[in-house]
């Protein structure tokens, strides 16, 4: 799948996750090891994060060509809520997620986890 980044999601992402080598791009609804939100039925699919990591783990293996040579990538689980014309935008402050039928997030949130 592609993704779409524009240069102020990518200038804010690299400010963000300082020292990542790879981002995950993943929910933030209480399904991962790197969820922060409580989460529940309710957030399923409706919030998402962008994961800054020195090291990507195994089970995180689809990997989102771009337009920013960045290493990208995303779970199985988490492909089923992406579709077509996958786009990561920054707009009023934060990260947008969206797709060609809808926005995914509007306030995505950043999470760095590197050398943690």
């Amino acid at each position: 799948m592609k993704l779409t980044i524009t240069d102020d999601a990518m200038a804010y992402m690299k400010k963000r996750l300082a020292g990542a080598n790879a981002y995950l791009l993943t929910a933030n609804d209480g399904s991962n090891n790197f969820s922060e939100g409580a989460g529940g039925a309710c957030t399923v699919g409706d919030a998402f994060q962008v994961v800054g990591v020195s090291k990507a783990p195994s089970d995180y293996d689809v990997k989102l060509e771009n337009n920013q040579d960045a290493d990208v990538l995303t779970s199985k689980n988490d492909m089923t809520f992406f579709g077509p014309g996958l786009k990561l935008d920054f707009k009023n402050n934060f990260l947008q997620l969206k797709d060609d039928s809808e926005i995914i997030d509007g306030q995505v949130t950043t999470n760095n986890q590197v050398d943690k």
